[in-house]
């Protein structure tokens, strides 16, 4: 039955059907009065516009949630966040992690680039994919935007954005222990503590730490997926007058583990790879000579400073960045000394946004000026008797990355329903680059970019009534250009691509009923030119050029809390990508679709919280997420497709009556579903694949105490 309906689901007609009929099933259900606070139905201020506006009040395909919402919902991790969250996905390879939105998105693991879905965090970008992960802890909510975002939050925003806000210092004394023991030897210790300091200031301190043994069994060495890291954030809030605050955070991040492990699978008809290796036969258990890592410092520093009077606000926003990573790789995912990947970086960042925030009887307007540097050093080598003998082949790459910009905002207020909004930002970009290898013979080359480029915004939001938003929108979005730092020779045209346009229609709709439910939903198409396309070829060489591309689609969100205890969340996506004037080598057609785009994704969760005799609450909750097919590369072969496949999860919760202690027991990929986060095809090199799966079934408990 259950595959019958799988294949029912197929046909994108029943799919949208199918969560069609449940919104309307829930937005039918009598408004029942209600003691029990609804956990997905709280009322969320967001910052999406560079002020604070409530969730369903904002012209923009959004998504938020609230620390005490991440919480409940059993969110830890940044990459496990787009559970329930329409045409979000998340891909990680060892060395880092990428998201993807409306099917825009990119998995290059070397550690220059930047994606086109931005990741901040306290309003400063987080520039290198491999500090895009990190353990979600003590937050005050997170925001995940849909669309071109440059206008406002700057370049490399084609795709959307992430945006996480941390928990900051508040009068009322307190703080909290979070403690998670599971499967795999998981331990994980999440505090904080905060309060008032003296007379003018405020302070708080967070910490996680978390540690696996290893999701993936290696029987000759290191289990890979370990970790053992660990972050630690101290918080300032200095008020010497009534007008101005001063935020003042530190934070330290240390992790020393294993990275995701691949697993060797083999083309159909051969007993063994190319070295007489015929593999575990699971894909959670390796046989690897070299061992997978992952290590890294991160250390974040950042002053905000806020001077808010009656009708304007001026914000100053310092931060820094030190970053080193070194993550490693057996690539040939065997006990064959063939082929080892390495790769580190040293990377420092500084950025610096100034900004003023102004409005009148019906204007609302924002003037700001951004600098961001980028100064990165990197460093790529592969190893291997079988082909290398004792040699160490390596690439070496310097890059200086220099942003500055001006933008500009105004919301106007056409009437009491309607409003108009318009915005610019100019952009600059300055990169200089070093790329050498002596093993290889690379001529010395040096390459820059010098370009400027703008983002822009017009868009109508007109308000039926005091519970239906509808808006409109056209936005221009860039990305700036870039260069490939390739693990073999290759021309040096190939090194250099250019920046990408987006051309982005964008209309949507907001509704809320009363208190008990709400429906969001939004349509786009996207125009592309010059496409920053992503593939990886058989040599791992991972290579980004321009292309043309375009892509349209739509996504719809469902909320409620239909009866005193029950919540629901559902929703369902679709996107349709097209890239072409591709290469025949890539694709024989000149054409194909985004790689780790699916075109449809569905998800879905119900909570049921019910008294207990002594004045607390069990909770029961759980959740899916239904992925479609996909492929893994722009090269559509079978060994780097995915088909669809569904992952649930399971908790069940007790919270005591004066909120003081709770425990969860948690079942994490309930049907222990098998499938990948991404393949690469080493047929040529290793006579195998390698894969990418995604985690077991997992079991684990929880339990927290707050004062």
């Amino acid at each position: 039955m259950g595959k019958n309906i799988m294949n029912q689901l197929k046909d994108p007609r029943n799919k949208l059907l199918a969560i069609m009929s449940a919104i309307a099933l829930f937005t039918m259900t009598p408004t029942v009065t209600y003691s029990q606070d609804s956990v997905v139905l709280d009322e969320i201020i967001i910052t999406a516009q560079k002020r604070e506006q409530s969730l369903q009040d904002v012209g923009v395909s959004v998504t938020a949630f609230t620390g005490e919402q991440l919480k409940k919902l059993g969110h830890t991790m940044s990459q496990n966040l787009v559970a329930q969250i329409p045409g979000v996905e998340s891909f990680s390879l060892g060395s880092g992690n990428t998201f993807t939105i409306r099917g825009v998105g990119q998995n290059d693991y070397t550690a220059n680039q930047e994606a086109p879905v931005s990741v901040y965090v306290d309003e400063t970008y987080v520039a290198s994919n491999f500090s895009s992960r990190f353990a979600i802890f003590d937050i005050e909510r997170v925001e995940i935007l849909r669309g071109p975002q440059g206008t406002l939050f700057g370049r490399n925003s084609t795709g959307g954005l992430l945006n996480f806000v941390t928990k900051k210092p508040s009068e009322e004394a307190g703080g909290y222990i979070d403690l998670t023991v599971g499967e795999a030897g998981r331990r994980r210790v999440e505090a904080a503590v905060g309060g008032r300091l003296g007379e003018n200031a405020l302070g708080r301190l967070s910490v996680v730490y978390h540690k696996d043994d290893g999701l993936i069994e290696n029987d000759i060495g290191e289990n890979s997926r370990m970790a053992d890291d660990h972050t630690v954030r101290g918080q300032l809030l200095l008020q010497p007058s009534s007008d101005v605050e001063v935020l003042l955070k530190a934070q330290y991040g240390k992790e020393d583990g294993a990275a995701n492990g691949f697993s060797h699978s083999l083309p159909e008809g051969s007993a063994t790879d190319f070295f007489g290796y015929a593999g575990t036969g699971d894909p959670y258990k390796t046989s690897t000579n070299r061992p997978f890592f992952l290590k890294g410092d991160t250390t974040d520093l950042m002053a905000k400073i806020t001077w808010d009077k009656e009708d304007y606000t001026v914000t100053s926003i310092t931060n820094t960045q030190d970053i080193t990573h070194a993550y490693a790789s057996d690539s040939d995912v065997s006990p064959s000394d063939a082929f080892a990947y390495q790769q580190t970086a040293d990377i420092k960042q500084i950025s610096q946004e100034l900004r003023l925030n102004w409005s009148g009887d019906q204007t609302r307007s924002v003037l700001g000026a951004y600098y961001l540097n980028i100064d990165g050093k990197y460093t790529s080598n592969q190893r291997g008797a079988i082909y290398f003998g004792p040699l160490i082949f390596e690439t070496k790459a310097d890059q200086d990355t220099t942003t500055t910009a001006i933008f500009y905002q105004r919301e106007h207020d056409l009437s009491d329903q309607l409003m108009f909004t318009a915005g610019l930002r100019y952009n600059k970009d300055d990169k200089d680059y070093t790329l050498s290898s002596v093993d290889f013979g690379f001529p010395a080359f040096s390459p820059s970019i010098n370009d400027s480029d703008w983002n822009g915004k017009l868009q109508l939001d007109y308000s039926i009534d005091d519970d239906t938003l509808v808006y409109a929108g056209v936005h221009r979005g860039i990305k700036g250009g870039g260069f490939n730092q390739p693990l073999t020779p290759v021309a040096t045209a190939d090194i250099v691509y250019d920046g990408e346009t987006l051309i982005s229609y964008e209309g949507g709709i907001k509704k809320s009923f009363s208190d008990r439910a709400r429906v969001n939903a939004s349509v786009f198409v996207y125009d592309y030119s010059d496409y920053q396309a992503y593939f990886i070829d058989g040599g791992f060489n991972t290579t980004l050029f321009n292309a043309d591309a375009k892509s349209h689609g739509a996504e719809i969100e469902y909320t409620s809390n239909p009866i005193d205890g029950l919540d629901i969340i559902l929703g369902a996506s679709y996107v349709d990508t097209e890239v072409s004037e591709l290469s025949t080598a890539i694709a024989p057609s000149g054409q194909s679709e985004a790689p780790l785009a699916p075109k449809w994704s569905l998800n879905g969760l119900a909570r049921y919280a019910w008294p207990t005799d002594d004045g607390g609450e069990l909770s029961f909750q759980a959740d899916f997420r239904w992925v479609d097919d996909h492929y893994f590369s722009l090269a559509q072969i079978p060994v780097l497709f995915q088909g669809s496949y569904a992952v649930v999860n399971a908790r069940l919760g007790y919270t005591s009556m004066d909120e003081k202690w709770s425990a969860t027991l948690s079942i994490n990929n309930l049907t222990d579903e098998r499938y990948n986060h991404f393949a690469y095809d080493a047929l040529a090199f290793f006579g195998s694949y390698s894969n990418l799966i995604g985690d077991q079934r997992w079991v684990g408990a929880s339990i927290s105490y707050r004062w």
